[in-house]
């Protein structure tokens, strides 16, 4: 679809350049006849009262511009050879607004045929007749304005005691009544419905069939999205404001509006690349809708006044429209996607931006941390508040503590999770002397999360404990006495109930093996599934055949797999008290050590 944006003069203009229709070397509108009878009604409630309150409270409040939303169109040549712009989805909106006129230009003093722009514009096809005679004809307008219902279905009952013809009828009269008591004004808003009143004409090429546009607009399948109202908007002011506004500029203003469409579709094809949208947006519905509505924010629109702009209100829409300057919106809509960009490309940057967004449950999450960001003019400032957001996600309240090092080597699972899961990410973003990107788009859809090395159900799942398990039980907990041995008796048994392996288990978490850090690392989701309640042993095969088909594994637990960190037992077959003390303190001091390379 082509969309454009005109003011209520241009849409009935056929004669200049500007005009709508002339730009489609059309002479009018054509309603065709599978459209649905006119029906807008009258009332407190009704939809022509609705528009005419509303175009006087735009008027008295001189709104520099205010819009009836769409209308959408199609060039097309009939039997007799004339040139319409058929109209598929808007005709009550234009046939309202051609009566409007037509009444308006009624009232006003002196005034002729000639002088009503919406005159002969409208070509119904199941009411060839209707417009001409009773509408456009000054004298008998007047008279269905001066006659009652009954009276003025008398003349032809046949002919006009139609549903539409009804509605049509009562439109006349609402206009006529709206106005009567406002003479001195008319002229003024005449003058301003003209100029500031505005339509976005949507075009759809020839060869596509009418009757099914039609079915999809009004079946709510395909509804004009708030983006496309949008692009339309910023094309075609941004296109007028670069150019004089003459009839010898228009050449001028359509190679500036094809320029600036084409920047439009580059800004939009990178915002819905799958990474950009995992990254920056959430994988939001429209990643283009959210990179609009953060240029919004920056702009200074409220969050709460975005609310809802996708569900019909078109508040978003809305905010563009009414600042002085749409270029200047699209001159920040430009800026903010070039500065997203940057970011992106630049390594360190975007590994602090993904780990803020990407830790569990950041609350970096939202668009107003990409303001924030936006609000910030150098990447020296933007780096160093970036280093302070991920200091906060690590060591949460106690980002001040003096003693680092200790307040990540206690964290337990079950109490932190939020900052272990922090805390391993951190490993994996940010590697010391690996020059790699981080896969956040992989991260977030494979759904990393919290696993435990050594299992915290070992005979979860009908598991059968090996001999090899049973002695890695032993190990892990590493004590004495009555306890120690009542543990030992049951592992001689050939199996245990589930109270008999809860024994075990509360021992080994009553000694802070199990929930320590040292224990935990992070899998994809796919990957946690699949490795249950594995030892070691078999938690390391399962990530080395993922590995082997291509699936995404972070660094760090790949490290803690291949047993590659310092102070780890060399035997991969089990995993130790003292390969989980001896990562907990890996874990702490080069977090810690990353910290002070921040500072």
């Amino acid at each position: 679809m082509k969309e454009l944006v005109f003011n209520i003069a241009d849409i009935f203009n056929s004669k200049t350049t500007g005009g709508c229709l002339s730009q489609y070397e059309a002479t009018s509108f054509h309603i065709p006849a599978y459209q649905r009878g006119y029906k807008w009604a009258t009332g407190p409630n009704g939809a022509v009262t609705v528009l005419l309150n509303d175009l006087w409270h735009a008027f008295e409040k001189q709104e520099d511009e205010y819009y009836l939303q769409y209308i959408t169109v199609k060039p097309l040549l009939l039997a007799d050879r004339s040139n319409y712009l058929e109209v598929i989805d808007g005709q009550q909106r234009l046939t309202t607004l051609s009566i409007l006129l037509s009444v308006l230009n009624l009232l006003q003093a002196d005034s002729t045929n000639a002088d009503n722009i919406a005159c002969n514009k409208l070509d119904y096809a199941i009411r060839a007749n209707f417009f001409d005679e009773f509408i456009y004809a000054q004298e008998k307008l007047a008279e269905v304005i001066d006659t009652n219902w009954d009276e003025f279905i008398a003349e032809d009952i046949e002919r006009l005691d139609r549903q539409d013809i009804y509605y049509l009828y009562g439109a006349v009269k609402e206009c006529a009544n709206f106005f009567v008591d406002k003479p001195k004004l008319l002229h003024d808003f005449k003058g301003y419905l003209f100029k500031h009143v505005k339509l976005i004409v949507n075009s759809v090429e020839q060869h596509i069939v009418s009757e099914t546009v039609f079915k999809n607009l009004n079946s709510n399948k395909v509804p004009l999205s708030e983006v496309e109202l949008i692009k339309a908007l910023f094309i075609t002011r941004v296109g007028r404001d670069k150019v004089k506004r003459s009839d010898s500029h228009f050449r001028e203003v359509m190679e500036v509006r094809l320029g600036l469409s084409r920047t439009w579709e580059d800004i939009q094809q990178w915002a819905q690349s799958n990474a950009i949208t995992s990254f920056y947006f959430d994988d939001k519905g429209s990643s283009l809708h959210e990179l609009l509505k953060l240029t919004a924010l920056v702009m200074g629109a409220k969050q709460t006044e975005l609310v809802g702009s996708q569900l019909g209100n078109h508040s978003l829409f809305n905010f563009f429209s009414q600042q002085q300057s749409t270029q200047n919106g699209f001159e920040y809509l430009i800026s903010t996607q070039e500065r997203l960009k940057d970011w992106f490309d630049t390594d360190e940057i975007y590994h602090l931006i993904g780990f803020c967004r990407f830790a569990k449950n950041s609350e970096y999450k939202r668009l107003s941390f990409l303001k924030e960001c936006l609000e910030l003019p150098t990447k020296t400032e933007l780096t160093s508040f970036l280093r302070k957001k991920k200091s906060e996600l690590l060591f949460g309240k106690n980002a001040e503590s003096d003693d680092k090092e200790a307040l990540v080597k206690n964290l337990k699972y079950g109490d932190d999770d939020k900052q272990i899961h922090a805390v391993l990410l951190a490993l994996s973003v940010f590697p010391k002397n690996v020059i790699r990107r981080f896969d956040f788009d992989s991260f977030k859809r494979q759904e990393w999360s919290l696993e435990h090395i050594f299992p915290q159900t070992p005979e979860g799942k009908g598991h059968v404990l090996t001999d090899d398990e049973k002695q890695n039980i032993k190990h892990i907990l590493a004590s004495d006495g009555e306890e120690s041995e009542a543990i030992e008796l049951l592992l001689k048994q050939a199996s245990r109930t589930t109270d008999e392996q809860k024994v075990y288990v509360d021992a080994i978490r009553k000694n802070g093996t199990l929930d320590n850090i040292g224990n935990m690392c992070l899998l994809t989701g796919g990957a946690n599934s699949a490795l249950g309640c594995l030892f070691f042993d078999g938690k390391r095969q399962k990530i080395l055949e993922l590995i082997q088909r291509g699936n995404f594994v972070p660094k760090h637990t790949f490290d803690v797999f291949a047993k590659m960190i310092a102070g780890l037992d060399v035997d991969l077959k089990q995993w130790s008290k003292k390969d989980i003390d001896a990562h907990a303190q890996y874990v702490a001091s080069t977090i810690l050590n990353d910290i002070k390379d921040d500072a």
